[in-house]
């Protein structure tokens, strides 16, 4: 167990710390890590996950119960962090919007593939594919559009699309993303049987293997400079986010019968910290910033712990 632990988590350490020093001793400026992240999201992550798709049995794919699971877990956790924020900690709908996004959009494109392909191999890539197309279709467009009907300004609600309007314009901006149309191609061809020729898949499969490390290294040099605060509301949301969910997702699991290793892959999936695309949410709503921005850099740092501790709890 030890050394299935070192395996899965000290590669993470290892290329994350790499990306910070490198940030540290001037190699490469904090400011290009927008370049880098650009490239595992646009190309390196959704060709990992078409080749994935594409070598996986389709009864796999199909299989709803999983889906099911992490729509679960997924979007329970973004409901309960809604009401909590709504009425617990009295934030505006826009705050509650922001905060429900960090403690419920889990990091998987740079934290939970690289545990994944560790842990479970080739078959982890299903998790963080579904996981990518319930956070695309459903969380994020969700988010936004309570965003903007927490407008400030009444001129600006009123001058705004209605809610299934905002809805469906973010949907489909959303299904325009490489990181949602690439992987669904590849999920859509496996679905019929398709395979395209060795000389075309050998080149994407070359793109796609850097996804783990370059997505690891971005983060450690994303994290270079921050100097987060500790709080009842960075408490809350890690709390939520690195135990609740992956919480629920067992929950949902063990009552769907899940297979050991799909149970697996939930669990890890809800364990990973949040991602940082929550935090540019937040810098862009000019919306709960500092809060966002630390959860993000203590929930990742003890989200090392948090996901040994689930590891070696599933394993």
């Amino acid at each position: 167990m030890s050394s299935l632990l070192l395996q899965s988590l000290f590669p993470l350490v290892f290329v994350m710390l790499l990306g910070w020093l490198s940030g540290k001793l001037g190699y490469i400026r904090r400011e290009d890590s927008s370049i880098l992240a650009s490239v595992v999201i646009k190309f390196a992550l959704p060709f990992h996950l078409f080749i994935g798709a594409l070598n996986t049995d389709p009864e796999k794919i199909k299989n709803i119960s999983f889906m099911a699971v992490l729509v679960i877990g997924l979007m329970g956790a973004w409901l309960f962090t809604l009401l909590l924020s709504r009425y617990v900690f009295k934030h505006d709908i826009r705050t509650s919007a922001i905060q429900s996004l960090v403690c419920a959009f889990p990091d998987m494109a740079y934290f939970g593939a690289p545990v994944l392909a560790v842990l479970i191999g080739p078959e982890g890539f299903l998790g963080v594919l579904i996981g990518n197309l319930v956070t695309s279709i459903l969380m994020i467009p969700l988010t936004i559009v309570l965003i903007r009907m927490g407008e400030k300004e009444p001129e600006e609600r009123f001058s705004t699309q209605s809610p299934l309007q905002m809805i469906m314009h973010n949907l489909v901006k959303s299904v325009q993303n490489p990181i949602v149309w690439i992987p669904v191609t590849g999920v859509a061809l496996s679905l019929l049987g398709i395979k395209i020729p060795h000389l075309l898949s050998m080149p994407i499969e070359m793109v796609g293997k850097v996804a783990g490390g370059l997505s690891l290294f971005t983060l450690g040099l994303l994290f270079y400079g921050e100097s987060p605060k500790l709080n009842l509301q960075t408490c809350t949301n890690i709390g939520i986010k690195n135990l609740l969910q992956p919480a629920i997702m067992a929950c949902a699991g063990l009552a769907f019968g899940l297979s050991h290793t799909l149970l697996q892959q939930a669990v890890i999936i809800g364990a990973t910290p949040t991602a940082i695309a929550a935090g540019m949410f937040a810098l862009r709503s000019d919306t709960y910033i500092e809060n966002a921005s630390s959860t993000i850099l203590i929930g990742t740092a003890i989200g090392v712990l948090t996901e040994g501790i689930m590891i070696y709890l599933i394993s």
